[in-house]
């Protein structure tokens, strides 16, 4: 798949059905680790899907499993990834408080949710994860001295300016989390396209090459 069909593809589905199918979005990104990977500053690679990151009980409930899994290719660090839709809501439709032009909104369930259980599966990640790799045959350690998380939901096209400026102070208070929206993931998708484009380079299934 080329650079400009996955975005195609990508754009397509920010609409419509495909905008409220979580399952679809999980496979989008299964089928194009190469997306997950542009949304992070540093350097990282893909780790794993649907990662256990948290031990059973003797009963084989409890356990916790994360979306993807990714780590910083220097350090070797965790970073846990959890995939909502396009059309998830990041504030409430209903104001907190405030007038005219103050109007303040707080986060919507399904964001605080979805950050909420991102927070119990780095914290089960940090107690639990060493031993899980120990009894998996093949399994690769990591570093979980340090875990690092990211949300991908929403976007921002969906919201007026006092609701983004309400979610921007949200997320800009989150310790250790990421709150990414799809159209931010596209954004990026589009500036990579326009880098190889005026270098003349093509990319296609992970492949730069030139033109």
């Amino acid at each position: 798949m080329t650079l400009d069909v996955l975005i195609e593809n990508f754009s397509n589905n920010l609409t419509g059905n495909g905008a409220k199918n979580e399952g679809a979005w999980q496979q989008f990104f299964t089928a194009n680790t190469f997306a997950l990977k542009q949304i992070f500053a540093a350097p990282v690679a893909f780790y794993g899907e649907q990662v256990h990151v948290r031990s059973p009980d003797m009963k084989g409930a409890g356990s916790q499993i994360a979306d993807f899994v990714l780590f910083n290719t220097l350090t070797r660090s965790m970073v846990l990834v959890e995939i909502k839709t396009p059309s998830t809501a990041l504030v409430a439709k209903n104001k907190y408080r405030g007038a005219s032009s103050a109007e303040v909104y707080p986060p919507d369930k399904e964001l605080s949710g979805a950050i909420a259980q991102l927070q119990a599966q780095m914290e089960s990640a940090r107690t639990d994860f060493e031993q899980i790799v120990r009894r998996t045959p093949g399994a690769a350690p990591l570093d979980t001295k340090v875990i690092t998380g990211a949300v991908i939901a929403g976007t921002f096209s969906a919201m007026d300016q006092l609701r983004v400026d309400s979610f921007v102070r949200y997320r800009n208070g989150l310790y250790g989390i990421e709150v990414i929206t799809f159209d931010e993931v596209l954004e990026r998708l589009l500036a990579l396209q326009t880098m190889l484009q005026e270098s003349g380079r093509s990319w296609c299934l992970g492949r730069v090459s030139r033109g």
